[in-house]
């Protein structure tokens, strides 16, 4: 059993990281890097179970089986039931099919909603366009200076009591800041309003229990979790008859399923199963067995995640305190309760793709612009056609990586 997380031995589970010079990755937000666990399990199911896994033969029963060990152990994770979720095609797409699924049924003409400006556009843009159906769409705005939502300004876009859905972030991905779930969702809750939240940006740092923070629909990318490029919608069961069927009219009865047009990719959803493995790895790497529950597991193993994230932040945010000029967006702050390993830099008079260009030439590999939250860039003042410099940490993630981005800074400024 061990307080501290072995960052030789988790790296070691990546394969890009285990190149003689695997250069620096600082683009996690945009999509962490995977485990050989999951691309040996994609490996195997397209090798082994390359079928449909419906039916009664050996071959397909062995896919289905892996399919179905993947979707339980997610939903354990999140501490949902596997007759809650979709796995989709994208976050995108899961939140468009949503909102359409809503149409018309639980929302109709004349009922209001709130999205935020500090959403990604994934969880934002398809809410706004029911404005053209009728419903009111209004506007929970963050603070132009420091980039945060407060609850405060919630309160009075409820007040009428016409609000029936509240759509906002976990965490945003250009802010960074964590936004307390269960406390807006008893606030939307109070008022009568279900909730939608975007968890993509929050699930590499964090293990959030959507039973008890009593969310109603969450939706998350798998790329962001060490997973494939496959994305997770719940759906509260309870909430599932006011939902119009978006799949095959014989589906009309089939829960779930209502939300899944199309169906699931097979071998990427099987490979999700090997996040679960990476995890079980970790814990037995660092912790005496014991714990046999996924959640339980992952939980101790999140623990060590964030002491590390707690470190790189505060390093970094240390090199930043010498560089009055360097704007942060957000928090600066290095409780990961409060602040994913997430920071976006405007520099004065220095172009973003500039720099992420001269640090691409050093083997440093960093994002810049909008990053697809284009409204909470420009209520920043910043210019979404110019953007910011992103640099995204996770658990694997080290201090010598910082140093070397930090000295590639230095000289470019």
């Amino acid at each position: 059993m061990t307080e501290t997380l072995d960052i030789d031995f988790c790296r070691a589970q990546f394969p890009p990281l285990t190149e003689t010079d695997p250069g620096v990755y600082f683009d996690n937000a945009g999509g962490a890097y995977v485990p050989h666990h999951v691309i040996d399990a994609m490996t195997d199911f397209m090798r082994d179970s390359q079928t449909q896994p419906e039916w009664p033969f050996p071959r397909a029963q062995r896919g289905h089986a892996r399919i179905e060990r993947a979707k339980t152990g997610i939903a354990d994770l999140f501490n949902i039931g596997t007759d809650e979720m979709v796995v989709g095609p994208s976050t995108t797409l899961n939140a468009y099919v949503l909102s359409h699924a809503l149409r018309g049924g639980y929302l109709t003409e004349g009922d209001a909603i709130v999205v935020t400006n500090q959403d990604h556009e994934a969880n934002s843009g398809c809410w706004r366009r029911l404005a053209e159906t009728g419903i009111e769409v209004r506007e929970w705005r963050i603070d132009p200076v420091s980039g945060d939502l407060d609850t405060a300004a919630l309160t009075p876009l409820l007040a009428d009591g016409k609000v029936k859905l509240v759509s906002f972030p976990h965490v945003s991905n250009v802010v960074g800041s964590v936004n307390d779930v269960k406390a807006i969702t008893e606030i939307a809750h109070a008022a009568g309003a279900m909730v939608v939240v975007d968890g993509v940006a929050a699930v590499a740092h964090t293990l959030p229990d959507l039973k008890d923070m009593g969310v109603d629909f969450y939706m998350f990318s798998f790329y962001k979790l060490f997973g494939p490029h496959l994305a997770m919608l719940y759906a509260r069961r309870d909430h599932l008859p006011l939902i119009k069927n978006q799949n095959h009219f014989f589906h009309e009865q089939n829960g779930i399923a209502k939300l899944n047009p199309g169906g699931t990719n097979y071998e990427s959803a099987a490979s999700i199963g090997g996040v679960l493995d990476y995890f079980d790895a970790v814990y037995d790497h660092h912790f005496d067995s014991g714990a046999n529950a996924p959640r339980i597991r992952a939980l101790k193993i999140f623990g060590l995640f964030k002491k590390q994230e707690e470190a790189l932040s505060r390093h970094f945010l240390t090199w930043l305190d010498a560089h009055p000029e360097i704007r942060l967006i957000g928090r600066r702050e290095f409780d990961p309760a409060r602040r994913a390993a997430t920071f976006s830099l405007s520099i004065p008079d220095k172009n973003p793709m500039d720099l992420a260009e001269a640090l691409g030439d050093q083997e440093i590999g960093v994002g810049y612009g909008h990053f697809y939250g284009y409204r909470c860039v420009e209520a920043l003042g910043i210019d979404p056609e110019v953007g910011v410099l992103r640099i995204s940490m996770v658990h694997y993630s080290t201090t010598a990586e910082i140093d070397r981005l930090t000295a590639a800074l230095e000289k470019l400024l």
